[in-house]
């Protein structure tokens, strides 16, 4: 059997477990093509379908889904370390780590992050390898200055170390971005795991250490509003990077985050 032919066949049956799991109607197979990881989120609804699963089913359950796109899922804090990339080992791989859910990419990169909010509770920052994230980029584009940028801020409880950092244009971070944080934050005095906050960047090729976009969906579980919002990762986020957020914080304020 060729390799495509072998991915259908893996897709096929995922979708059957998937569709035993949480009912045909999540479920909806997207072809051979896509990257395995979009392919998983496709299939399960988006990002809000996928947490779900992560959150109500167990970890065999999501081990033996997730294996038919050949995705692992790990739920122990085992990448604790800070590399430029994470080796063979850690590729293509979910973790599940103090309550949110982070993937590594198949060139051993942060690319998504998930997490319910709230409770925001406050994440210890690891400054080294923070700074280690932005000096990579520094190197690899001495034109822009960049900071190790969280995908899910420390004020949200993102997780301190490389699983959640990427090299983000410093401005873009300590401008628009946390402000969208700032926001996302004052969600507290809802209720617990209300709203969903799902971040995921993509890369302009095999390489680089450096994400070109960010996406930032949050959706308000009880309502079911949501709103995406699209950056680049440059100054400001982009020329349209003001707006966005300003559509974000008014999408929260809207929301009930105060």
């Amino acid at each position: 059997m060729n390799k495509s032919a072998s991915r259908v066949s893996a897709l096929s049956h995922s979708l059957l477990v998937c569709a035993a799991l949480v009912g045909t109607a999540s479920c909806e197979l997207s072809g051979p093509d896509m990257d395995p990881a979009q392919q998983l989120e496709n299939d399960f609804g988006g990002p809000d379908g996928l947490v779900d699963f992560f959150e109500s089913h167990s970890e065999d359950e999501i081990r033996d889904t997730l294996a038919a796109y050949e995705l692992g899922y790990v739920t122990e804090a085992s990448v604790t370390d800070c590399p430029k990339t994470f080796g063979s080992s850690f590729r293509s791989t979910w973790y599940s780590i103090t309550g949110e859910h982070y993937y590594i990419d198949s060139k051993g990169r942060p690319s998504k992050a998930y997490a319910y909010l709230p409770p925001a509770i406050t994440e210890a920052r690891n400054s080294s390898c923070q700074a280690s994230v932005g000096q990579w980029g520094d190197a690899a584009n001495p034109g822009t200055d960049y900071d190790g940028g969280h995908l899910i801020g420390s004020q949200l409880g993102g997780w301190g170390a490389r699983a959640n950092l990427v090299p983000q244009q410093s401005n873009f971070n300590r401008g628009n971005y946390v402000q969208l944080e700032n926001k996302m934050a004052n969600c507290d005095g809802l209720s617990s795991g209300r709203m969903l906050y799902s971040v995921t960047v993509s890369y302009p090729s095999s390489s680089t250490l450096i994400p070109s976009n960010w996406n930032v969906f949050i959706k308000d579980q009880a309502q079911g509003d949501y709103v995406s919002l699209n950056f680049t990762n440059s100054h400001q986020g982009g020329s349209n990077g003001t707006n966005e957020r300003a559509r974000g914080v008014d999408f929260l304020s809207a929301n009930g985050c105060n």
